[in-house]
Order: C-alpha cells, then sequence, then structure tokens
C-alpha cells in the first residue's frame, strides 16, 4: 500500500502541483475593449446607445384607465379634454391625438393615470 500510495503522489500530485505553481503570476493583463472611434483609454463610462422604440397601440382607443362606473370615466374624459369610446367591466377606453402627451400631462397635474393601450404579439412581424 505505501508503494501505490508514493507512486500516485509521484506520478499525479507532484506533476499537478508544478503547472500549477508554474502558472502563478503569469496571467496576462486585461486589455481594455475599444469604444467606437477607438478609445482604448479603458473608460467604463462609455455606454452603447440603444434604438428607442415608440410603442404599438389600439387606433382610435389608445388609452385604457381603470373606473368604478361610466360616469367617472366621462369625468376623467373631460378633465384630460379627450373623448371617452366606451366603457365595459370596469375599464374605460379613450381616444386622443397625442396620448403620450395627455400621459405626460396627467401625471404633471396629479390626474387619474391613463396607461398606452398597447398592442403586444410574441412573435415578430
Amino acid at each position: 500500500m505505501k508503494k501505490l500510495t508514493a507512486s500516485f503522489l509521484g506520478f499525479v500530485i507532484l506533476p499537478l502541483l508544478i503547472v500549477t505553481a508554474s502558472g502563478c503570476g503569469s496571467a496576462q493583463e486585461a486589455q481594455p475593449s475599444a469604444a467606437p472611434g477607438g478609445d482604448t483609454t479603458g473608460n467604463s463610462d462609455y455606454i452603447e446607445p440603444v434604438e428607442v422604440v415608440t410603442p404599438e397601440y389600439a387606433e382610435g382607443e389608445e388609452l385604457l384607465c381603470l373606473c368604478d362606473n361610466e360616469e367617472e370615466a366621462r369625468k376623467i374624459a373631460d378633465l384630460y379634454g379627450i373623448e371617452l369610446v366606451q366603457f365595459q367591466y370596469g375599464v374605460a377606453t379613450f381616444h386622443a391625438e397625442d396620448p403620450m402627451s395627455v400621459i405626460a400631462l396627467g401625471k404633471e397635474k396629479g390626474y387619474p393615470e391613463l396607461e398606452l393601450n398597447g398592442i403586444s404579439s410574441i412573435f415578430d412581424n
């Protein structure tokens, strides 16, 4: 058994120790990747540009709001100056020429919150 243990240490463990020790301290320093324009200073403030996508929404029924009743929905439409298209099952749909500016106006003035009546798809067109 002693012979097997000595052989194991001599042929397996010792070469592993030598390989491991020889790799210490020899790692190359990481080179910064070049940002567009050739900047290789390693400046970590570089932010990749993002494409701005305008969300798709239902034409003619651009905005949604949860309401308790149709009377409340009409009051919200009057408050924003937009058209109430329909009220069903606690959801009011509204028409607005520029829905994004209507949403911004509501946030600015503290009105009841409106959401885009967005179109979602699981498939790319």
